[in-house]
């Protein structure tokens, strides 16, 4: 049974991109959340990654407090990442053979149950940098299972037509938590009866709150083609999908590329902060702040995108851009410098996200959601062991060498994807041609 070759519907021949075919009910900005399911789900995205924004802050600050390095920070990093690499794959399957609304239920409570234990470790004096990287393990094994669940769970909520659109309000919601989270973690971390305390109880009600909308949400049960197949034939055959579309290989790794190299650059925050700077935790909140109102322009002008035969076009204006924007920030000598950048660098990699998201989605049949979107999650779990390195090299040269060096990387990666490979010319030459025609299969021969 292991040999066998996943079955491509014809459906998926006959439209390889069928979130990039024109759409008549796709029409407003925020066209999905009249849907009231997808509107509960996205709501109770917003208490989640407040949470996860708010952590992001929380524990870069605490991790930086603890041990003074910039390498404790890309231990902490991987901390997440462990976890995500070991278990993604098997959070995919999970994603498309167990309900998703439990599944998603559960993590968010595990999750809730883990910030309260950090929390009474800082009020009781008890935590260490170990506890922090523990807290790191758990997180990045929830979001294994989370994510994927997550993800496939939108299609089934608003359908082909809205795909598009809610993709980007998903992430839209992440950024828009990104202008909160920060913020208000920096805000609460300065003030001395809350602190770092107050912040991690916080986050511990945020993610209960999520868990209390999940359940509110009908739907989201098992795909019944991968129900009756044995796990491990499972990863298998969706990992053979993926190998054989015409498509997903080129799309997850110009998905991989940005996000392995770049997103790591806010893991230095702190270092920033401490060393470039001179500033204390307001300007740590400051800085997520100006990024995430830059992140949550390029998502919002990917929800409002109706021309789409020109998106494959932006999503690469919008890689390169980032680049830019990474050099711009790590030349930056003054914060007010920083955070101008920070808004660029927001804009650019989000709307680049946003939009090779939708494209992903858009190009898997259904079956293969869960498992697909696993596979591209793959890049958030490698990226922590790309993170470790930059540290180490950034307490070698200096922060900002460094991430400028990651600026000029990522577009030189980028450029060769884009000049050589032919799965990306393909792409560009279908939209080139109009989204009404029709590609003789949707995989490689």
């Amino acid at each position: 049974m292991m040999e066998s070759t996943p079955q491509i519907p014809h459906a998926a021949a006959a439209d390889p991109i069928p979130g990039l075919s024109p759409s008549t009910d796709n029409r407003g900005t925020f066209a999905s959340l009249r849907n009231p399911n997808f509107r509960l789900l996205w709501i109770s995205m917003l208490f989640s990654f407040t949470a996860i924004q708010m952590m992001i802050t929380a524990q870069g600050f605490l991790t930086f407090e603890l041990t003074g390095t910039a390498t404790s920070l890309g231990l902490v990093s991987l901390g997440w990442g462990i976890p995500q690499l070991l278990f993604t794959l098997v959070g995919g399957v999970a994603a498309d053979r167990l309900h998703k609304r439990w599944l998603t239920v559960i993590s968010q409570s595990i999750m809730a149950i883990t910030s309260t234990g950090l929390a009474v470790l800082i009020q009781t004096d008890l935590v260490t940098v170990w506890h922090v990287f523990v807290m790191a393990l758990i997180t990045g094994t929830v979001f294994a299972f989370n994510v994927p669940a997550r993800q496939a769970w939108i299609p089934e909520l608003v359908g082909e037509e809205r795909l598009m659109n809610a993709v980007a309000l998903n992430t839209t919601a992440f950024t828009s938590t990104g202008i909160i989270g920060p913020a208000l973690a920096g805000g609460l971390i300065a003030v001395p009866f809350i602190g770092l305390t107050g912040v991690y109880y916080l986050m511990a009600a945020c993610y209960a709150m999520t868990a209390v909308l999940l359940a509110r949400i009908p739907g989201g049960a098992p795909s019944e083609n991968v129900e009756r197949e044995p796990p491990l034939q499972a990863m298998f055959d969706g990992i053979r999908y993926v190998r054989r579309h015409r498509f997903l290989p080129t799309l997850i790794l110009m998905g991989f590329v940005p996000i392995v190299l770049g997103m790591p650059y806010r893991t230095f925050f702190p270092v920033f902060v401490d060393d470039v700077y001179g500033a204390g935790p307001v300007a740590l909140g400051m800085m997520g702040l100006f990024m995430a109102m830059g992140a949550l322009v390029g998502s919002l002008g990917v929800a409002s995108l109706t021309n789409r035969s020109k998106r494959s076009q932006i999503q690469i204006v919008g890689g390169l851009g980032f680049g830019v924007a990474l050099i711009l920030f790590a030349a930056a000598p003054v914060l007010w410098m920083g955070l101008l950048a920070l808004v660029f660098v927001g804009l650019a990699s989000n709307g680049y996200w946003a939009l090779n998201n939708t494209m992903v989605l858009g190009a898997t049949d259904p079956a293969y959601f869960g498992r697909v979107m696993s596979i591209y999650m793959l890049s958030w779990s490698v990226m922590p062991f790309v993170a470790l390195p930059q540290s180490a090299l950034a307490d070698g040269i200096g922060v900002q060498w460094m991430l400028g060096g990651v600026g000029i990387l990522l577009i030189a990666v980028l450029l060769a994807i884009i000049l050589l490979l032919p799965g990306y010319r393909r792409l560009h030459e279908l939209e080139s041609g109009g989204l009404n025609e029709r590609a003789s299969s949707a995989t490689q021969a």
